[in-house]
């Protein structure tokens, strides 16, 4: 591109600035476009998105942030530096930045086209719909092969500050064409607040049975930040979600946050980039090793939605948000879906009271159930062991259906009777051929409908490999996205056929439980590392993403090895935090122990709607190099309760804690307050306080001072 056409670019984009000033119609939520400019306000509770078009046709991001009040507020969002060296379509915030043309920056989508061309030139079309309000399809045209056309769409959460976005690609030529690179979105933040100001990038980190770490980095201009899974699913190791602060400062006190997360279950990618000048640009979507997928003439591919928001508030604004957004998108379709009103139940997991899973029998899992309904559990879980010749670990996976010689007469006997009560040799099958999806979809929905089964654990054990589409005439690097798809409409079957079914989605623990697999199940299994100190932290960086209904937690043995004993109330307590789940070995439980299990069951069914459809907060954030001292809060969305769960693992000091200052409360109300420590049967403190002093003194915790692996829980009432 020429100078002159860098002006012309510039001019265009200060143009929809100045004529917008000239309007002072305000702006309501829900998505608009300007009277007289391709122009689009997205407008959020808290934030406003927009977009307009160029003179030129290209597609640019205008403001992402607070909420814009009037149209005329936009001028001020403008930056026109730019220098001759980089052309224009390098630095202008493009919604769709492709791989063609003057582009030097992190691009969104490759294509090769026949005859060998390979660069895209989208512009817009000129043709765009908005429906019901708040989804908005743009048309865009390759300006070089215009029969190429590419819809980008949008969906904002108006409650929750998000915007939802992906793009679909149609082949209008007469020719295949091969799409080799095909991320989501690319995110567009405006510049730092000084030329001396910092950014940083928080991640999850992690490994099996340490998922979810949260890690800062700085973003520095010329270095790019990259986040990813090639394993074919989410995996353990990173996860699909960013978030992206300035680095508070004496000068700058800002908590401004962009935050998102991909709704994918397959391999994934996220890079952030900062320039010089300040401007940081996100991509993300699937990763585009061994991707590939083929487009026959007039046929289509929509990439997956890339969700992220803008909040104000800081990161516990951002831990609130997106939460709420995955619990609203996990409930659009109440045919299969659970409301509030339905609670998670309290489960039993047999997996962990088996002294070897090679070895159990119906005879033992029937001796645990009777055990475990007085207690107040609610769903017994089968967990591996049961199916096929699963003997050893090396057979039997993939073989689902009941071992004849652990279950002579099938799993039947054991469902009735629990339904009586009243309260890594491994292959991978490949879910992308829809052979292999039928013949899954009918053993499962056999087999439950047959022995009446209530909830099912899909566990995902092993990375993908040699992916391909034998027999098929399909391009072999399409198999990963198949296999992803197949995985969710084998789900969406067993949902539609068994409605009240439960599912939970686990990969050795946390390593599915990207947003996109929560739009098809009811829950995750956030780590197979169920020592409740780990699970702190664990359970701490999942809830930046996770609603707390959605992780499960169990109560197991202790020890954990010969140094440490931690009492069966802080196990309990630190399973509060989600569903609760129990795994231990309660046929070798005391029956003291069984009385203060019953109770903590109890107290947790009393505290659950607050538990699993409230907002949690981080009081004291949990650190791997701290005391080892954590307080979270959760806190109903009208304020009228909150449940506060505190932690201290040591004490060398013997020093007293602070304070507590609780949040979210209203001011106004008159709170009672009820304190339970080491046993459930009894509160150990009862007063009333001001949610004005809760919040601004606080409260304290002093069960928590002078010894180890010490616990509390807070249960806050507003009075009438």
């Amino acid at each position: 591109m020429t100078a002159n056409s860098k002006s012309r670019l510039l001019h265009s984009l200060l143009l929809i600035a100045a004529t917008v000033t000239s309007t002072v119609t305000a702006l309501k939520t829900g998505i608009h476009k300007h009277e007289t400019l391709d122009t689009w306000f997205l407008v959020t509770e808290q934030s406003s998105y927009v977009i307009g078009a160029t003179t030129e046709g290209y597609i640019a991001n205008l403001h992402w942030g607070n909420r814009l009040e009037r149209l005329d507020d936009l001028n001020a969002t403008m930056d026109d530096t730019f220098f001759i060296q980089n052309p224009p379509p390098t630095y202008v915030t493009e919604e769709l930045p492709v791989f063609g043309g003057l582009r030097y920056r992190d691009n969104v989508l490759k294509v090769e086209l026949p005859d060998g061309v390979r660069e895209l030139n989208l512009l817009y079309s000129g043709n765009a719909n908005i429906t019901d309000g708040y989804m908005l399809d743009l048309d865009l045209r390759d300006g070089n092969r215009t029969d190429v056309l590419v819809t980008l769409h949008y969906e904002i959460d108006i409650d929750n500050d998000i915007i939802r976005r992906s793009y679909t690609i149609r082949n209008g030529l007469d020719k295949r064409i091969n799409v080799s690179k095909a991320f989501s979105a690319a995110w567009h933040l405006p510049t730092a607040l000084g030329s001396d100001e910092k950014r940083e990038i928080m991640t999850l980190a992690g490994e099996w049975a340490s998922e979810a770490m949260v890690e800062s980095t700085e973003l520095r201009p010329g270095v790019t930040h990259v986040i990813q899974s090639q394993r074919g699913f989410p995996s353990h190791v990173s996860y699909p979600y960013f978030a992206i602060r300035q680095v508070p400062s004496d000068v700058n006190p800002s908590t401004e946050v962009y935050f998102g997360a991909l709704a994918w279950s397959g391999s994934w990618e996220i890079t952030a980039h900062t320039s010089l000048f300040g401007t940081t640009r996100v991509v993300g979507g699937m990763h585009h090793q061994d991707f590939g997928w083929t487009l026959e003439p007039n046929e289509s591919f929509t990439t997956p939605v890339f969700a992220a928001g803008f909040t104000n508030k800081g990161m516990p604004g951002a831990r609130k948000l997106l939460p709420r957004h995955v619990r609203k998108y996990q409930k659009k379709n109440l045919e299969t879906q659970k409301d509030d009103s339905v609670y998670h139940p309290v489960l039993y997991n047999s997996w962990e009271a088996m002294t070897c899973v090679f070895d159990f029998t119906i005879d033992k899992q029937l001796e645990l159930a009777e055990i475990a309904a007085p207690l107040g559990i609610e769903l017994f879980v089968v967990d591996d062991g049961w199916f096929g010749a699963r003997d050893n670990d090396s057979a039997g996976l993939g073989d689902w259906y009941p071992s004849k010689k652990k279950f002579p007469n099938g799993v039947k006997p054991l469902s009735d009777r629990v339904h009586e009560y009243e309260a890594r040799n491994q292959l991978v099958l490949n879910l992308g051929m829809p052979e292999v999806q039928d013949y899954l979809y009918e053993t499962m929905s056999t087999f439950i409908a047959e022995n009446n089964v209530d909830y099912i654990k899909w566990d995902m054990n092993r990375p993908w490999a040699e992916m391909s589409m034998h027999n098929y005439d399909r391009n072999p690097r399409e198999a990963a996205v198949l296999s992803v798809e197949g995985f969710y409409s084998i789900i969406d079957r067993l949902k539609v056929k068994f409605p009240k079914l439960w599912v939970e989605s686990c990969a050795s623990g946390g390593g599915r439980m990207d947003i996109g697999v929560l739009e098809k199940t009811d829950q995750v299994w956030t780590s197979d590392n169920t020592r409740p100190d780990a699970r702190i932290l664990i359970q701490y960086g999942a809830s930046l993403f996770l609603p707390p209904r959605l992780q499960y937690s169990w109560v197991t043995e202790s020890p954990y090895d010969s140094n440490i004993d931690i009492p069966l109330s802080f196990r309990f307590h630190v399973a509060f935090q989600g569903g609760l789940g129990v795994g231990s070995n309660i046929e070798k439980y005391t029956e003291d122990q069984l009385e203060e299990t019953t109770g903590w069951i109890s107290l947790y069914k009393k505290i659950r709607p607050v538990i699993q459809n409230g907002d949690i907060d981080w009081l004291v954030q949990p650190s791997r190099l701290s005391e080892l001292v954590a307080v979270s809060q959760t806190t109903s969305r009208d304020q009228s309760e909150a449940v506060v769960l505190g932690f201290r693992h040591n004490s060398p000091f013997s020093t007293p804690l602070n304070w507590i200052r609780l949040r979210n409360l209203d001011k106004s109300a008159i709170y009672t307050v009820k304190v339970w420590g080491g046993d459930p049967h009894k509160a150990e403190d009862e007063y009333e306080l001001s949610g004005a002093l809760l919040m601004h003194r606080g409260i304290l915790l002093n069960t928590l001072n002078n010894a180890m692996f010490k616990s509390v829980v807070v249960w806050l009432r507003r009075k009438d």
